[in-house]
């Protein structure tokens, strides 16, 4: 552990002592629409003013941002801060249903949306700010805002999956993710004349990192259209045409953007950073194939300790994939079952500990206290630890490789899962007995659902409610009805017998083409090879099938090559199947003939 920690300053501190620096400089970059970073700390401030005379927003107090357009999300995240509130993003896309709960975990007093979020909050009994519609003509005071917020309050709250089937809402305070953010600034360089394109939505806790420091550092964020994250061409074009230096990935979407690259990288790219899940060399043999002289790192950290905790520079000769070491002010302890520190060498869970901590999960004292350790003696004094439930191994210089979970958590879109939170979900029905959920084999990653209950040979039923109470990315694939949940030996619950009952369902033929169109037979089987456990049928949405934004690159990359036609992606969100996009397909080569 090293450096020193900044006790006296605010996220929006930092931002507005570049807003002084570089006032007339690039704050934020949306298709062609620019805004300096004077502009953007006017519109906060007027924003902010209003949600401290009209909500009365204090410090401590959660604003939720429901907000798709990006320029907006990040005007109201800075508007909550500047006000002295922590804001709170949510996705935009979620059911109503799982908006409310996240407003009720969080205890948010007031909203800022933008029109077309409304439906969302139908329920909720908090100030509302629809920023599209309220936005324009707001002004602070002539002299500014005085500050209300300071480094021991909260900035922001950002939600996880939960066991008991309620999302977590981890609280992290001013003095937390500005160290985060001063460090990452001084490890990467940034600073005027650099430039980061933002790929992770504002609800996805890398993205505060992204944000924050291009706007405390005085870079150029470029963002992107919330449904053109995950189109290749269009992250390319980016990446080469608006000089990009920099921007943080999951390594699932990382490998489909490489497989597009045919040239070489950009003069302006210098580094990229993957997190959120785990990989492994091929994806680092094949970045350097790709960008020979771009750096390649490897952040670890949950949202508990401030998005970062540890780092590894990554090189292309490198056998295995390690998360690094500590970065400066965390201190990391490795410890065995019998809570025995453990050695180069050794296998144990990884626990945080340092001033990046967040203040714990609201509303959720007894996880609190079970997560966040008081007094832990291994340590050589007694600190404050957070218990992140990974397994690392201890190598020779102290640096962590990660090993495994310690429980049922996974990642799905570098987002984490916990598996009961999903079966918690699905037994809200009434005509569900049990459930119990599995990761299925194989890329992408999805989840696989086995019921018992009246509701279990209807798997449409149960799929359909669980997408109106779980945000997309946690609605299983597949829902399976079984008798009962087979059981080992042990008395638990026998995953390998689950997995034979799905192998057993999946096609052992190719599909039938009876009743498509000559452009929809051929797509047929590029669907059924992405989406080998679901019931295609021509009208059925892609999304409800189980695919996801990678499901749909892959296709579409694929059907572009069968066909040499080229989809774009903002014609296919929605109700996309199989009959939409020969549709598509066809109109594409009815205009060019």
């Amino acid at each position: 552990m090293q450096g020193t920690f900044q006790r006296s300053t605010t996220l929006h501190g930092l931002f507005e002592e570049r807003v002084r620096e570089v006032p007339g400089g690039i704050a934020l970059e949306l298709d062609g629409v620019r805004v300096t970073y004077g502009e953007l700390d006017r519109r906060a401030d007027g924003i902010a003013h209003h949600l401290r005379t009209e909500f009365d927003v204090r410090p401590d107090d959660r604003v939720a941002v429901v907000v798709r357009d990006p320029i907006g999300a990040v005007t109201a995240m800075l508007a909550i801060l500047k006000a002295g509130g922590a804001y709170v993003p949510l996705d935009p896309d979620h059911p109503p249903a799982a908006v409310q709960a996240a407003l009720d975990v969080s205890g948010a007093v007031a909203a800022v949306i933008d029109s077309s979020c409304a439906s969302g909050l139908a329920f909720f009994g908090g100030g509302v700010f629809i920023v599209d519609v309220m936005g324009d003509g707001l002004e602070a005071p002539a002299d500014g805002l005085e500050p209300a917020a300071g480094p021991s309050d909260l900035a922001y709250v950002m939600h996880t999956s939960g066991s008991t089937g309620r999302p977590k809402a981890v609280a992290v305070e001013h003095r937390a993710i500005v160290d985060t953010v001063i460090w990452r600034n001084r490890y990467y360089g940034f600073g005027p004349g650099r430039a980061t394109l933002a790929i992770p939505r504002p609800f996805f806790d890398s993205s505060v990192a992204d944000i924050f420091c291009a706007l405390t550092s005085g870079s150029r964020l470029v963002l992107v259209s919330n449904e053109r994250v995950t189109d290749r061409p269009h992250l390319l074009e980016l990446i080469e045409n608006r000089g990009i230096s920099h921007f943080l990935i999951t390594p699932a979407l990382y490998r489909r953007l490489l497989d597009g690259v045919t040239g070489e990288a950009p003069a302006s790219l210098q580094s990229v950073t993957v997190a959120g899940e785990g990989f492994g060399t091929e994806l680092v043999a094949q970045h350097y194939d790709r960008f020979p002289h771009v750096q390649l790192y490897n952040e670890y950290g949950p949202s508990e300790n401030a998005v970062c905790s540890t780092v590894h520079p990554l090189r292309a000769s490198d056998t295995e994939v390690l998360i690094g070491s500590a970065i400066d002010n965390t201190y990391t302890l490795v410890m065995d079952e019998h809570g025995a520190p453990v050695g180069p060498g050794g296998t144990g869970e990884l626990l945080l500990g340092g001033p990046r901590l967040a203040r714990g999960y609201l509303g959720d004292p007894e996880l609190t206290a079970e997560k966040f350790v008081e007094g832990v003696p291994a340590a050589g004094e007694r600190r404050r630890f957070y218990r992140s439930g990974d397994f690392v191994r201890v190598h020779d210089n102290g640096a962590l490789q990660f090993v495994g979970r310690r429980d049922r958590q996974v990642k799905i879109r570098g987002r984490r899962v916990e598996l009961e939170h999903v079966a918690q979900r699905l037994t809200d029905d009434p005509a569900v007995d049990e459930a119990f959920v599995i990761l299925a084999p194989g890329e992408p990653p999805r989840l696989l659902a086995f019921v018992v209950g009246p509701a279990a040979g209807d798997a449409e039923r149960v799929r359909t409610a669980a997408r109106d109470r779980l945000p997309a990315h946690m609605v299983p694939a597949a829902v399976l009805p079984v008798g009962e949940l087979p059981l080992t030996r042990n008395g638990k619950v026998d995953q390998r017998a689950l997995l034979a009952l799905y192998e057993e369902t999946l096609p052992r033929s190719g599909p039938s083409s009876t009743g498509l169109s000559s452009t929809e037979a051929p797509l047929l089987a590029l669907w059924r090879e992405l989406l080998p456990h679901a019931a295609i049928t021509p009208e059925a949405s892609l999304f409800e099938l189980g695919g996801d934004s990678l499901t749909l690159m892959s296709l579409l990359e694929a059907a572009e090559k069968e066909t040499g036609v080229r989809i774009d992606l903002t014609d296919v969100y929605g109700g996309f199947s199989l009959r939409r996009m020969a549709e598509l397909i066809e109109q594409q080569q009815g205009s060019v003939a």
